[in-house]
């Protein structure tokens, strides 16, 4: 799978910059024990490449239980874990408190993506540990309050950042996604985060500069002097168009690396 981006960044033509979290999903039954995510701590070295094309942490999925994340912490490896409700996140929680009291992990920033109902006290929870939330689902689920506590999060004070998902989870166009964060609402039009959305301020900020945490990398993420030319000029201003016409935008010009990765023509 990592073949064709190895080929693209030998070749100079990476269109965007890819970190790379391995999944891993061994049993914490199998024998031996841990028989990929053994292999991959002592085969490879987080955050290992270019700017280009880089080595990230253990994620989607971590594998082998708690055996797995005493591995990955000994190993000194970023962990990351998705959840799809609330009893999932809050054991994946309590794991790792497990773990932590044998060998610490504040300063590994593990990670638990797309939380789903999150309340104050799990995150205090994780905080505690030094890890931060991934955000990122809505518009295409229906009920009251289903999305995460974005506002809640936000001003929590554990990092929080956003990302999409496969398109069981969420949808991939980001602009979606932001519609619903600031909206509230579905794609359907229905009310579903109650009191929990945000600007279009915070919302860009949580796509962008926010997840430097997250990548362990400060020079990406927001245009300022001694950061990569990475950024992209839109067909419409986000900050002043009507909300239903957020979801609509898109880039007319996307430039990485100081280099044009995409140009429909307009630009």
């Amino acid at each position: 799978m990592h073949a064709p981006f190895h080929t693209l960044n030998r070749e100079g033509r990476m269109p965007a910059r890819l970190r790379i979290d391995f999944l891993h999903q061994d049993s914490p039954t199998a024998n031996p024990p841990l028989p990929t995510l053994s292999e991959r701590l002592r085969n490879s070295f987080p955050r290992f490449g270019d700017e280009w094309l880089k080595t990230g942490g253990i994620g989607e999925f971590t594998g082998g239980g708690n055996d797995g994340l005493r591995a990955i912490a000994r190993a000194g490896w970023r962990a990351e874990d998705h959840a799809l409700n609330l009893a999932g996140a809050t054991t994946l929680i309590a794991n790792r408190e497990t773990v932590n009291r044998e060998i610490p992990i504040a300063g590994l920033r593990w990670v638990l993506s797309h939380v789903p109902d999150f309340p104050a006290e799990l995150a205090s929870r994780a905080q505690a540990l030094g890890m931060g939330v991934l955000v990122g689902w809505g518009p295409l689920r229906s009920g009251t309050n289903v999305g995460p506590p974005y506002r809640s999060l936000f001003t929590h004070g554990i990092p929080v950042g956003f990302h999409s998902d496969g398109g069981d989870i969420t949808v991939i166009n980001p602009w979606l996604n932001f519609s619903t964060m600031i909206t509230g609402r579905n794609l359907a039009g229905q009310a579903i985060l109650g009191d929990q959305t945000l600007t279009r301020q915070l919302t860009l900020w949580l796509a962008t500069a926010a997840n430097k945490w997250f990548v362990w990398e400060d020079d990406l993420g927001s245009i300022e002097a001694g950061n990569h030319a990475d950024l992209a000029v839109l067909d419409r201003d986000y900050f002043a168009v009507p909300d239903e016409d957020i979801k609509r935008i898109s880039s007319v010009l996307t430039i990485v690396g100081g280099r044009v990765m995409y140009n429909n023509g307009i630009a």
